[in-house]
């Protein structure tokens, strides 16, 4: 099988921190679009008028919103029960749908070979927590610590790719980040590629993922990042009106 860690067609993209920034700016805009379909969504389960059939004639609420606190016995409280079976039901499906279109997507383009994957990959668990984690049975973090090893120190871990070391330091400022990197890497090419875990066959795992200038799934992520925000911005209300309305 060709080993995809070859050292040709390296590439220069857009710089890191234009991918972020221009990232966090379209993500404000599509939040509230992602809003504005969802209630759209849910208004056809609001009731109309149950206020006039209803036994209790005093009780106070005069704001009917959405999420307005009700009591068990009112249309208003079955309403939002509707909501919340509708967005675990029909309506999570539908982002299962989006989200399986987009990773099927990345099956059109082609690793870059550039093997920055390999030189410089990061956690928010240390080395220790990585293997407790495995212990227990959670299979990222086994296959995550069957090829990578922790640099000695941050400077060692800088060398490997300084642009996208930076751009990861100042974006999780304070949050610890521990690096690594796979020994099995000879140049660009991978001496064990076909014994490589899933950890490596399904990078990138997220279209949303910061990722190398050199990676050549930039293209991926560029086309499909819209949706794959888009899809975001709806997982993250859909939490907010469960927290809400549970």
């Amino acid at each position: 099988m060709e080993n995809f860690f070859n050292t040709n067609n390296q590439r220069a993209d857009v710089p890191l921190v234009t991918q972020y920034d221009d990232l966090k700016d379209n993500y404000k805009q599509i939040f509230v679009e992602a809003a504005e379909s969802l209630r759209s969504e849910i208004s056809k389960f609001k009731p109309s008028n149950p206020c006039t059939l209803c036994p209790v004639k005093d009780c106070k609420i005069e704001e009917k919103d959405v999420f307005t606190p009700y009591p068990p016995n009112c249309a208003y409280r079955e309403w939002q029960l509707k909501i919340l079976a509708f967005l675990a039901g029909d309506y999570r499906q539908k982002l299962k749908n989006t989200y399986k279109m987009i990773m099927d997507k990345k099956s059109e383009y082609n690793c870059a070979r550039c093997g920055a994957c390999c030189r410089l990959a990061t956690s928010e668990f240390s080395y220790s927590q990585l293997k407790q984690k495995a212990q227990k049975g959670d299979k990222f973090a086994s296959d995550f610590v069957s090829v990578f090893v922790p640099y000695k120190d941050e400077k060692e871990a800088k060398k490997a790719n300084p642009e996208y070391f930076q751009l990861l330091n100042e974006l999780v400022e304070d949050q610890k980040v521990y690096y690594y990197y796979c020994p099995k890497l000879n140049g660009n090419e991978c001496s064990d590629y076909e014994n490589r875990p899933d950890v490596c066959r399904d990078f990138p795992h997220n279209p949303l993922k910061l990722l190398p200038s050199s990676c050549s799934f930039n293209e991926w992520k560029k086309s499909v990042s819209r949706s794959a925000m888009m899809l975001k911005a709806k997982v993250d209300i859909i939490e907010f009106y469960k927290n809400k309305l549970g």
